[in-house]
């Protein structure tokens, strides 16, 4: 990973950072976070990822995550008709 602030627990991680950690491509992780299936927060107009938040999320995901992204993007879409 890429990052340039120090590595630690309050950690901000960019799409990249996060694409990397994931072994998926960075346009997967924007879509996550279109649909906000992954955590992130909006930081001066760019997302960015706290990196324990990121940990926490895919240990959770390891025994609760039985939504797969497109399902999860499904179930937003038709909470907002």
């Amino acid at each position: 990973m890429s990052t340039s602030a120090p590595i630690g627990p309050r950690s901000l991680w960019n799409t990249r950072d996060v694409a990397a950690y994931l072994a998926v491509k960075e346009s997967t992780i924007r879509y996550w976070t279109h649909i906000g299936y992954i955590p992130h927060i909006k930081f001066r107009g760019a997302v960015r990822f706290r990196e324990s938040d990121i940990v926490t999320w895919v240990d959770q995901c390891v025994a609760t995550c039985q939504t797969s992204p497109s399902e999860f993007a499904s179930r937003i879409l038709r909470e907002r008709r």
